[in-house]
């Protein structure tokens, strides 16, 4: 019997499957089945309000993943939305692409650069991530390829979308021309990809860099795996068990509404999926 890992964070629904990006589905062992599960509540974090919206519309997925039987979540994006509530609300293995792929720095080097594609305006996602995890002093930099002028709203991001769905020359020049900023101006000497979107050039971006760069999609991914084989869960020390009569209260405020899209369905977030099917 395989272990089901459920994957939150790559435009889930879109298409009504259940097949995993094409990076994990690849990747996926022996024994583990990973599956896409979808949101209901459907926003993408653009500032701090939307990303408090999308850490209650991943919590109250992880809830209904763990009624369904899932024995793990991965949160297939580096912002991690929700994972402290997540391992407070349920007993599954839960693995974040962005804190997975930090501590996996630690094993490569001693100061990593994030490299993101997103421009410095959600800067305040990593910067989040960095305090929650402590890794401020072991981050260097975090390097944006594209400018805030470059992303207004989610539309902003279809030229993104089209050049890395293609690989191409362009956006990956841009990407490595940030790695070597980092290398040689911030003094990092590992790079992590700051957006599980930048998945499908993550391969030819670690063949061009000096230095070991980690690809936080299948990173991450693997860490759920290892954790599964393991045997090892998140401490309910450091992640109090909430009250069981509490726990219907996300799925409630959600479902009151219905199915709510406040524009969540990110075309760079779909990249990988779109390439599954």
């Amino acid at each position: 019997m395989a272990y089901r890992i459920g994957v939150i964070g790559t435009g889930a629904g879109i298409g009504n499957t259940s097949v995993p990006p094409a990076p994990i589905a690849e990747l996926a062992s022996e024994g583990f089945a990973p599956e896409l599960i979808e949101t209901r509540l459907r926003t993408f974090p653009m500032t701090p309000y939307d990303r408090g919206l999308t850490v209650l519309a991943y919590v109250d997925c992880a809830i209904e993943a763990e009624k369904a039987g899932f024995d793990a979540v991965f949160i297939n994006t580096v912002g991690d939305y929700g994972i402290d509530e997540m391992r407070s609300a349920t007993s599954m293995v839960v693995v974040g692409a962005g804190e997975a792929t930090m501590a996996m720095s630690c094993n490569t080097g001693r100061r990593f650069s994030i490299v993101t594609i997103w421009p410095p305006k959600l800067n305040f996602i990593y910067q989040e991530r960095l305090r929650s995890t402590g890794m401020e002093a072991r981050c260097a930099s975090v390097r944006h390829v594209l400018s805030d002028a470059e992303v207004e709203g989610l539309e902003g991001a279809g030229a993104a979308v089209t050049s890395l769905k293609d690989g191409s020359a362009s956006i990956v020049d841009r990407v490595m021309e940030q790695i070597e900023k980092a290398i040689h101006e911030d003094g990092a000497d590992t790079i992590m990809l700051g957006c599980t979107c930048m998945a499908p050039i993550g391969p030819l971006v670690a063949e061009r860099a000096p230095v070991p760069v980690l690809e936080s999609m299948r990173t991450g991914y693997k860490t759920v795996e290892a954790m599964l084989a393991l045997n090892v869960k998140h401490s309910h020390t450091a992640y109090p068990k909430a009250d069981p009569s509490n726990l219907d209260a996300v799925g409630a405020l959600v479902a009151g509404q219905g199915n709510l899209d406040l524009g969540g369905d990110c075309e760079v977030c779909v990249i990988a999926q779109e390439a599954a099917e």
